[in-house]
């Protein structure tokens, strides 16, 4: 078994061997990716250091921290902090680097976007080590021409080297809520306002035969002009009609799911038994929209926009310092954020990205070696109502961004908890 120290210190040999003016370390979170670049930054010692982030948190807390920890505060004197939303728009004749050291952390944030990577072609002749703990496949090409790869660390390998501990993750399967007045639905007739009441999967059934059955009309329009029905004009101004509708239709159904009400029972539930079996768990509670995090945690228990930024804060000191057992978040902490002891997280609404499901993870890879995270992954899905008037159990759009999300991640321990009343 290799140690952190040594695994680390092989990387720093191997950059310092290879001497690249221009790369990139593909570090999983949790490895030391910080510990690495200060090390790097010792043996070079340059005359400046410029460190690039993607968030005013990494900015103005997390890096000067890193250096206070390894005991290097007089090396940071060195460095100017920058994000990428900042970066980009400099000019070298306005900015100069040439002296400059660039440490770009989490670079696959800004690497092969339309604005953001204007940065790395504006200076060419500078020493830039961009440091990052997951690259897509899409962006492995850019990185190949501007940020070659001169080492990659992936989480899985960290956990085989008994340097990153592993997790286990509970697939949470549940219906939406059947309660008749869940939803209020106003319509209007002759002029007059009406209203009604329909169930969570009602309104999700209804919502996703309707996109369905627009999406399925762009196949006829298309199929119109190649039998010379519509010309072309016709069928460009249909088709952009259509893809209004369409898109209308998708975030209708999405908002279903990431307003979920029975979403936050689960959630709620889930908590209880964590911190029922464990008073010492330390969970994150992952949601898309900032009103569903404070439904299942309460506004004394979120980090996140909807309340002010000083109680934002404060939520969050406290969480970290173990004093509040659950912490609710949307995005906030993706990225480069330290949490000690996270040792549980519940991702209650998510979309497909694995990048994103990545770095989620990696905040959970912070334990010792021999201890095991959790993961609790909530899966929904509906009662769909047939032509013959029998219904079937089917999955909803996140039980399909669910398995795009874990494209990229290698499971090693799972478990199914299945509360549908009819077994998928």
């Amino acid at each position: 078994m290799e140690n952190r120290d040594e695994a680390q210190g092989k990387i720093i040999d191997l950059y310092m061997e290879l001497d690249l003016l221009k790369s990139c370390g593909v570090i999983s979170t949790g490895f030391g990716k910080s510990k690495i670049a200060i090390e790097i930054i010792k043996k070079i010692d340059p005359k400046n250091v410029l460190i690039l982030v993607n968030s005013t948190v990494l900015r103005d807390s997390n890096w000067e921290d890193e250096f206070k920890v390894w005991d290097e505060m007089e090396m940071f004197s060195k460095v100017e902090l920058a994000t990428y939303q900042a970066a980009y728009k400099w000019k070298k004749e306005d900015k100069d680097l040439t002296d400059y050291l660039v440490i770009a952390d989490e670079v696959d944030f800004a690497a092969n976007t339309d604005e953001l990577s204007k940065f790395f072609y504006e200076y060419p002749k500078t020493r830039v080590l961009g440091l990052t703990g997951f690259i897509t496949a899409s962006k492995r090409a850019w990185f190949e021409e501007h940020l070659p790869i001169f080492t990659e660390i992936t989480a899985d390998m960290a956990q085989e080297m008994k340097i990153l501990n592993n997790i286990h993750f509970v697939f949470v399967k549940y219906g939406l809520s059947n309660n008749s007045k869940d939803i209020s639905v106003s319509y209007k007739v002759h002029g007059e306002q009406k209203f009604f009441t329909q169930s969570e999967n009602n309104a999700y059934d209804y919502a996703n035969k309707k996109a369905m059955a627009l999406i399925s009309s762009t196949t006829e329009i298309t199929s119109q002009f190649m039998m010379g029905q519509i010309t072309k004009a016709e069928q460009d101004r249909l088709l952009e009609s259509l893809n209004w509708k369409i898109r209308a239709a998708v975030t209708k159904r999405n908002d279903l799911l990431l307003h979920s009400k029975a979403g936050v029972v689960m959630s709620k539930k889930i908590l209880e038994h964590i911190h029922g079996a464990n008073v010492d768990s330390k969970t994150i509670v992952f949601s898309k929209r900032t009103d569903q995090s404070i439904r299942i945690c309460g506004e004394d228990n979120v980090y996140n926009g909807k309340v002010t930024k000083k109680k934002a804060e404060a939520n969050f000191k406290a969480f970290c310092e173990g004093t509040k057992p659950y912490l609710g978040v949307c995005d906030k902490i993706n990225r480069g954020v330290n949490i000690n002891n996270l040792d549980t997280a519940i991702l209650e609404t998510f979309f497909g990205s694995d990048t994103q499901a990545t770095q989620r993870f990696g905040r959970m890879m912070r334990l010792k070696p021999d201890q095991i995270a959790t993961v609790y992954i909530l899966l929904p899905y509906y009662m769909r109502k047939e032509k013959n008037n029998t219904f079937s159990l089917q999955e909803t759009q996140q039980v399909k961004w669910a398995r795009n999300m874990l494209s990229s991640t290698k499971i090693k321990s799972s478990a199914v908890w299945n509360y549908c009343v009819v077994k998928p």
